[in-house]
């Protein structure tokens, strides 16, 4: 189950219990505070919350920005897009830098 959000008392929580992946639409700069967070929430309910793969957005974002996540343990990463007209330009710059990294 995916889980977004980034409340901290409940859907951190409700995170903790039930996801497999957490969408977390948090910056880098606080994306180690949630986790913290989200760790005791963990403990809490008796989960190991490694079992949960941290996700983010790159829409609008530079290459720096999603290695400071990837760094945080992001592993899933998803870009928006909208049409009518579907510039995938984007999708293949994330690529090419998806590719770098493995």
């Amino acid at each position: 189950m995916l889980i977004g959000g980034g409340g901290e008392k409940k859907t951190l929580r409700i995170v903790a219990q039930h996801a497999d992946i957490w969408h977390s639409f948090t910056a880098p700069d606080d994306l180690q505070r949630k986790l913290d967070i989200l760790a005791e929430h963990g403990a809490a309910v008796g989960r190991d919350v490694s079992q949960i793969e941290i996700s983010n957005e790159l829409r609008n974002r530079d290459e720096a920005y999603a290695d400071s996540l990837r760094e945080l343990g992001v592993t899933l990463f998803t870009l928006g897009i909208t049409g009518p007209d579907y510039d995938l330009a984007p999708v293949k710059r994330w690529l090419a830098w998806r590719d770098a990294q493995n």
